[in-house]
């Protein structure tokens, strides 16, 4: 018995220490919470970046900025560490171990931990056939698929938990563990232009040994679906060679009959990062058990999607396989980078797929990098900004930064306010009172919260990024159709949220008065079934090219197009993805035209039935139908089919109604709805309806002062302001 007690003993110290705090995540009312010995804590975290010995200014701000979040209770604190690459004789290592940790521990004693290692910093130089090698010849970078530089990532990751847990056990919260580019976990250099990597020794074993598993070691089975002869077997396959990943410049995507070796390795390219970070994160775990919260940069599926060399190679299209991940509790990664999301006046949206991830239990975490008053002055590149301009004041970030805020709290997702230069970007109390203002709405619903149900749901396929070519051109198109869709449903004046693909397969959301497929166009004929199935019972739009790559078969096929959508199509060759609208689509609000200026291949004309609404037709083929609704029959909803990959914030509006949705506003604005209150973020100056339905009376959160009763109240915003209108028993714990 003694000898239990003992080897158990060791076991709580190695894995936090005896006396540590147990930091993991509890699901109530189907939404994960972070919680510290079984209580639910705040999922604010604040992120200085780095604390460097002999750089006093980053010494200055950060802890500075510590003291400001220790004034307003944040309890959790990030910032940058490499690994222990050796060991624990890697004296300069844990030098700057302790630095950090003391001096954020000397500004705030009660602060707990959440390193972010940095696997891609001060890594040994390696052997050269350990480098990742780029088709132009260069290596650059540790290849991911080097078992050499898994294995020593792993040994050096273990041994700084192990030194972490050790001397600073009972601070410890978890461990965020970044690697590869910027740390996010992108293969290194994915976006330089013509930068194809895969080419070196360790990518292709790992390749051979992924396309074993995939074809359960039936050779018959991949020569089968890469249209090739006896001669090519496991023990031989080769990556593509460049000019079969980037095709040719009239088109889109790989064509299945003859390509399937690039879509299988874009398959692999995620494949490979995914694992990666699944043995990054089981080394954590195996250290700390349950105990500490692990989380990862990784799933920017709509912000890589218009990468230049194509959307995989960024790596981050494997999210399906790390959601399922027990030793993962959180992914993270910044608010979108587009240039609407990032000034006052646009919408805020995230670069995934969220409410699948919260839906899977995790937890959805936004780094805000917002480029402050402070950061705009020092003229510093890289500032988490696209302006160009530095006369940002002081009033125009409040709105950005309560924007985002009540973004989050609405839709139960976490946050860090980061300092991504560490020279004080956050270094105003003014900033933090904006923190504690809204801390008090989100402590409304912090432990009892309740499921975000929004009406309008944007899906997203991830294995849709296999088959869209490696290069440049078509980058222009796919960032005017599934990046900038977030844009346009969120600006719809209802609430809205982004999805995967095979969780709408799986039924997994149930609420949704309106889907809108953005990328639905690999399809097995099991999923083309199931959408179909639930477009019977949910209005639908279908963009694009629904069902056109039939992923059995490996086959083009408008008849999966239309056994999926129900709309007969035929190719058509238009100059640019631009349309007319009809008057019947000027019922729908449509304007008069708009669209992107190039096309490329496929492009689809419905083929109305009677009793259809052209709302549109191709601007240089008059005529030649666009965008076309089915009217539901005998009960059932209606459908859109819409050959361009954009549709207005409007006309989403319109359809939302048409489809039973609440539209609480009547023109473009984004909303953030809550159990107790409903806010709104205006794009422009100007008078704007909240449709907030009963006869209650409602607040402005901030002055107290009344909004009026409902069912309409009458806003008076600027441009870029969010009003939250709360009810009374809300504005009663604000007061």
């Amino acid at each position: 018995m003694k000898k239990i007690f003992f080897a158990a003993a060791v076991f709580s110290i190695a894995a936090g220490g005896l006396f540590a705090d147990d930091w993991s995540l509890k699901t109530i009312n189907g939404i994960p919470r972070i919680t510290r010995n079984g209580e639910v804590e705040s999922n604010f975290i604040f992120c200085g970046a780095r604390i460097t010995k002999g750089r006093q200014y980053e010494i200055d701000s950060v802890t500075s900025e510590v003291r400001l979040a220790r004034a307003t209770g944040v309890k959790i604190y990030s910032f940058a560490v490499r690994p222990l690459w050796k060991g624990m004789d890697d004296k300069a290592g844990i030098e700057a171990v302790d630095f950090v940790c003391d001096k954020i521990l000397e500004n705030n004693p009660d602060a707990f931990l959440w390193p972010r290692v940095s696997l891609q910093t001060g890594y040994p130089e390696m052997e050269m056939n350990e480098m990742n090698l780029s088709a132009d010849g260069s290596r650059d970078q540790p290849s991911i698929a080097s078992r050499k530089y898994k294995a020593d990532c792993a040994r050096a990751l273990r041994d700084l938990v192990r030194y972490m847990e050790k001397k600073y056990g009972k601070h410890m919260a978890g461990y965020h563990v970044a690697g590869a580019h910027h740390g996010e976990f992108q293969h290194n250099n994915f976006s330089r232009r013509g930068n194809l990597l895969g080419y070196d020794e360790g990518m292709r074993t790992g390749f051979r040994e992924f396309l074993r598993k995939k074809y359960n070691s039936n050779v018959n089975a991949l020569r089968k679906k890469w249209n090739v002869g006896s001669g090519v077997t496991f023990e031989n396959a080769l990556v593509p060679p460049p000019f079969m990943r980037v095709g040719t410049p009239d088109r889109m995507f790989h064509n299945p009959k003859t390509e399937w070796p690039s879509i299988d390795f874009n398959e692999y390219l995620n494949d490979v990062m995914a694992q990666f970070i699944i043995d990054m994160a089981k080394v954590v775990r195996k250290e700390c058990g349950k105990k500490r919260l692990i989380g990862v940069f990784y799933g920017y599926l709509f912000e890589c999607y218009n990468q230049a060399n194509g959307p995989s190679e960024s790596g981050h299209y494997g999210l399906a396989k790390l959601i399922n991940s027990p030793d993962i509790d959180m992914f993270c990664g910044p608010y979108s980078y587009s240039n609407q999301a990032r000034v006052p006046g646009g919408s805020q949206f995230t670069h995934t797929v969220a409410e699948s991830i919260i839906a899977a239990g995790k937890i959805w975490c936004n780094e805000d990098d917002t480029a402050t008053h402070i950061s705009m002055k020092q003229r510093i590149a890289e500032d988490g900004s696209h302006r160009a301009a530095f006369d940002r004041t002081f009033e125009e970030v409040k709105k950005l930064v309560l924007r985002n805020r009540i973004f989050d709290i609405a839709r139960n997702y976490g946050v860090w306010w980061f300092d991504h230069h560490a020279r004080g970007m956050w270094n105003d109390p003014k900033l933090w009172e904006i923190k504690s203002f809204t801390d008090k709405i989100a402590a409304d619903t912090q432990a009892d919260p309740e499921p975000y149900r929004p009406d309008v749901i944007l899906s997203f396929d991830e294995k849709n990024a296999y088959f869209i070519l490696s290069t440049n051109p078509q980058k222009w198109t796919l960032e005017g159709g599934a990046n900038v869709m977030r844009d346009r449903v969120n600006r719809s004046g209802c609430t809205a949220g982004t999805w995967f693909l095979n969780d709408i397969v799986a039924g997994k959301e149930k609420q949704s008065k309106l889907d809108v497929h953005c990328n639905a166009i690999a399809l097995s004929a099991a999923e083309r079934k199931a959408l179909k199935e639930r477009a019977s019972r949910i209005a639908t739009v279908w963009m694009w090219a629904p069902g056109y790559i039939d992923t059995d078969t490996g086959t083009y096929s408008l008849d999966t197009i239309e056994e999926v959508s129900g709309f007969k199509v035929r190719p058509v060759n238009p100059a640019t993805w631009c349309v007319w609208a009809r008057p019947e689509g000027l019922d729908f609000t449509m304007p008069d035209h708009w669209g992107w200026g190039r096309t490329f291949s496929p492009v689809f004309a419905p083929i109305p039935e009677k009793g259809d609404l052209v709302l549109a037709y191709w601007r240089d083929l008059w005529g030649t139908p666009a965008i076309v609704l089915r009217p539901g029959k005998n009960g059932k909803p209606f459908s859109v089919f819409c050959g361009t990959v954009d549709i207005p914030a409007a006309v989403i509006r319109a359809l939302a109604d048409k489809a039973g949705a609440k539209v609480y506003c009547s023109r473009d604005a984004a909303i953030h709805k809550g159990r107790n209150f409903v806010a709104i973020s205006g794009n422009e100056k100007g008078v704007y309806n909240l449709n907030v339905g009963g006869n209650e009376e409602w607040f402005h959160a901030e002055t107290g002062k009344s909004l009026g009763h409902g069912p309409e109240l009458l806003l008076h915003l600027t441009k870029g302001e969010t009003v939250i209108a709360c009810k009374k028993q809300l504005m009663d714990k604000l007061r």
